[in-house]
């Protein structure tokens, strides 16, 4: 079996999508993929690596946030031989957040909401 390590590294409007390279196994993927976040993060403690390749090597997939501008998530994803399931082509999409944004705004158009808000202070005009 071979595991191919991505990343998606978004800063303020950029985004960049990276293949990190492959491994034979996945605790070498998970060292892999541990590797791009030490290099990120350069404040990460051991404990936090050795944390974060535990949980990619049992749930394939990390996101981290430093801020609201700032994000790297990375995955593994487990290849086989020859062409993939159709299931499995899709590697990243960024339609589902932009989906699950506009379920939010519909949602709270529908119930009576006409301003934005941040917390708890509006900042824009409502609308009369």
């Amino acid at each position: 079996m071979l595991y191919l390590v991505t990343k998606l590294l978004t800063e303020n409007d950029a985004s960049s999508f990276s293949v990190v390279g492959t491994a034979e196994d996945i605790k070498s993927a998970a060292a892999l993929a541990a590797d791009v976040y030490k290099d990120y993060n350069k404040a990460a403690s051991f404990q936090n690596l050795e944390m974060i390749a535990e949980w990619l090597r049992t749930r394939c997939s990390y996101s981290f946030r430093k801020d609201k501008s700032h994000r790297l998530q990375l995955a593994i994803t487990e290849l086989s031989r020859g062409a993939q399931p159709k299931e499995k082509q899709l590697i990243f999409s960024a339609a589902a957040e932009e989906e699950e944004l506009m379920r939010k705004v519909s949602e709270a158009l529908f119930e009576g909401k006409h301003h934005a808000e941040r917390g708890s202070s509006p900042v824009s005009c409502p609308l009369e």
